[in-house]
């Protein structure tokens, strides 16, 4: 038996020997796996959303523009920036930098070198410490996006001016493609070429930087309106901890721009391209260099966010129109706020207050302009502003939706110009003010509706000042505004009604029949601005704003409409006239076809529907026009994007924009500045 077992044993072990191996199973083919790991976000640059729902909390009118809008077509000018932008009139002078920019009638005869806003770059002030802006510091191209705060509901930035606030938040490091290159080319010898860069470094990437170089030059529609443009936007940061950073800024400008002029409304009919004659003769320029340092240091503890800042600018200004006028500037700054977030009295709280003070020096020396060069020697003086701002804005949630916001903003002001040889008088002037604001939030699903009250203040320019006038006083004004926004659906809407009663408004007017003499400015008793600022965008398919999915398909009507009626009030000369400057209506839309792989293509219009006055007699106007364009393209998040742009198809013959005088007495007079004709443009981008 034992040997039959042992025998059985052996027999079963070796066919156990011989049988092969169960077949491996096939291996099993798994879906691509990429890790990346995204950028650790700026502290010094919030994120296009949380600036978003930032602006979402000030009850009144805001708006944030992604600069992917404005990179579907041509992305040169202000005008090209704002083009669908509710209650901000961008109006360029001939296709250039140079513009009227305004909001809610603020700067309102000011075609040039702004005024009555503050502009802003990641929170910090870029106007000169007199209030003045110019245009060609700004660079579109360099922003992630763009803040707008309409009027007194810019408060919390510290500006206290009619018009609001306007903020380029930049690129860096931390949100930047590694590479951004983008050429635009088109009529009368358009060019705009860009080339930039950021990233991040370091064992914790806890450094950052971003550059971008910009050229652009164009002959211009016009004769004498060439210009060419270079600008150098950088910053670099430094992050400390998940609580602190600091980033350091540079801006250089240099800008060359010739002035065609104003020309009578017949000479436009006739020949829309001329410049005039003076200006050539004159050999009229706008060229300046401009240098800018700042830093923004921000800083978390707890629930209370600091931020500091400083900046320093010079800026280097050769200007011959009636005379050369030539200024040297330095312009520094330093500021400081903290926003605290809590409860109070059990209830959610939000608490911002803050500082600014600057102080500018500028060396201004006139000369007689003998074809474009100096010439002997007119006026000489040194000036110097100085300004003092503080501000406060508190939020507290009430239950029920709604929020109650109440603040202040005080500023004290002093402007010094000290004669050296002819010219004005030396004088000092002092201006302080206290401005209070308060407003009301409602909040329901997908809608808002919102009140707010606000006094505004802005003391006068040395541009202002020193010009033949009587305009020393500051200007004042209390607004109430009334609006709503939210989406429902395909629908989407911001909408703002609003009226300002206005004391001893800055009315600047060039000298009648004499567009080459220096302007005047005036304080106006008593004047009232009130609008209207509507945009709206309307998906024609159907499709949900708040569809999780990206749609095949989309068909956006989108428009713009802005509505000023600025008048004098019972004015003992000019009455309840309008004041000149800005057409009541500017309506600009679009409606596009758009494909989920980017594509998109349709009209875009612009539409003045009413006359716009050039004199506060109201006896002579700028007609009212339509234009029609069309625009095709395909943006891509990485890789190449291009795009097609015809503008003005039906080449009208219209003024842009106007200057202002004081009576026409119902003639025709040089001071109509006319918009580009037919034109088409084609820009092609890469990113990486």
């Amino acid at each position: 038996m034992a040997a039959l077992a042992l025998a059985t044993s052996l027999h079963a072990t070796a066919t156990a020997s011989t049988t092969p191996p169960p077949a491996e199973p096939a291996p099993i083919a798994l879906d691509k796996l990429e890790v990346t790991a995204d950028r650790a976000p700026s502290l010094t640059s919030p994120s296009l959303a949380s600036s978003r729902a930032e602006l979402l909390t000030v009850p009144g009118g805001t708006e944030v523009i992604d600069s992917a809008r404005y990179l579907r077509g041509r992305a040169s000018t202000v005008e090209d920036t704002f083009a669908l932008s509710a209650g901000v009139i961008a109006q360029s002078r001939f296709g250039s930098d140079e513009a009227r920019l305004s909001i809610r009638g603020s700067g309102l005869q000011r075609t040039f070198h702004g005024r009555g806003l503050r502009v802003l770059q990641d929170g910090v002030p870029i106007n000169l410490a007199d209030g003045g802006f110019d245009m060609q510091a700004l660079e579109p191209l360099s922003a992630a996006y763009i803040n707008v705060w309409r009027g007194g509901n810019a408060l919390a930035t510290g500006a206290s001016t009619l018009g609001g606030a306007i903020d380029y938040i930049s690129r860096t490091g931390r949100d930047a493609p590694a590479l951004f290159a983008r050429a635009e080319a088109g009529s009368w010898n358009y060019l705009r070429a860009s080339l930039a860069s950021g990233g991040t470094t370091g064992a914790r990437n806890q450094f950052d930087g971003y550059a971008s170089f910009t050229h652009q030059s164009q002959d211009g529609f016009r004769d004498h309106a060439e210009q060419s443009n270079q600008r150098l936007f950088a910053n670099a940061g430094i992050r400390f901890s998940g609580f602190a950073e600091t980033r350091f800024y540079v801006t250089a400008a240099r800008t060359d721009s010739e002035l065609p002029g104003s020309l009578s409304r017949a000479q436009l009919d006739t020949n829309p391209q001329q410049s005039l004659a003076s200006n050539i003769t004159l050999d009229q320029h706008r060229d300046f260099d401009l240098l800018r340092l700042a830093n923004k240091t921000t800083i978390r503890t707890g629930e209370t966010t600091w931020d500091f800042s400083a900046a320093w600018t010079y800026k280097d200004l050769d200007h011959p129109i009636f005379q050369v006028i030539d200024q040297l500037s330095n312009d520094a700054l330093l500021g400081a706020s903290a926003t605290h977030t809590g409860d109070f009295l059990g209830r959610s709280n939000r608490l911002r207050a803050g500082v600014f003070f600057t102080r500018g020096l500028t060396h201004a020396t006139n000369f007689i302009n003998a074809s474009g060069k100096r010439g002997a020697l007119v006026s000489q003086a040194d000036q110097t502003a100085t300004n003092l701002e503080l501000f406060a804005e508190d939020q507290l949630t009430l239950g029920r939706g709604l929020t109650l916001v109440a603040g202040f903003s005080s500023a004290a002001n002093k402007r010094e110009n000290e004669k050296i040889t002819g010219g004005v008088a030396s004088y000092e002037l002092d201006y302080d003010r206290l401005m209070p604001k308060l407003g009301l939030r409602w909040d329901a699903r997908d809608i808002q509706v919102f009140a707010n009250f606000s006094g505004s203040y802005e003391p006068p320019s040395f541009s202002e000042t020193l010009t033949l006038n009587t305009a020393r006083n500051a200007q004042t004004a209390t607004t109430v505004e009334l609006g709503t926004r939210g989406i429902h659906r395909f629908l989407r809407w911001d909408l703002s009604l609003y009226s300002a009663e206005l004391k001893n408004e800055l009315l600047t007017l060039d000298h009648d029949n004499n567009p080459s003499t220096a302007a005047a400015t005036i304080n106006a008793n008593r004047t009232t601005h009130r609008g209207i600022e509507f945009a709206t965008e309307l998906d024609l398919l159907g499709t949900d704003w708040n569809a999780t999915t990206t749609p095949t398909h989309r068909l956006v009507a989108r428009a713009a409409w802005t509505y000023g009626d600025f008048r004098f009030d019972s004015d003992a000369r000019y009455g309840n006239n309008r004041l000149a400057g800005l057409a009541p209506h500017q309506i600009r839309g679009e409606l596009t076809w758009e494909h989920a792989s980017g594509w998109y293509a349709g009209p875009t219009f612009e539409w003045s529907p009413k006359d716009n006055y050039i004199d506060f007699r109201n006896t002579f106007a700028a007609d009212a026009y339509a234009l029609i364009g069309l625009r095709l393209g395909q943006r891509r998040a990485t890789g190449i994007s291009w795009f097609l742009e015809a503008r003005n198809l039906s080449d009208k013959r219209y003024a842009a924009t106007t200057g202002v005088i004081e009576n026409a007495t119902g003639l025709d007079q040089p001071q109509f500045l006319p918009g580009d004709g037919r034109s088409l443009f084609a820009g092609l981008e890469y990113r990486w």
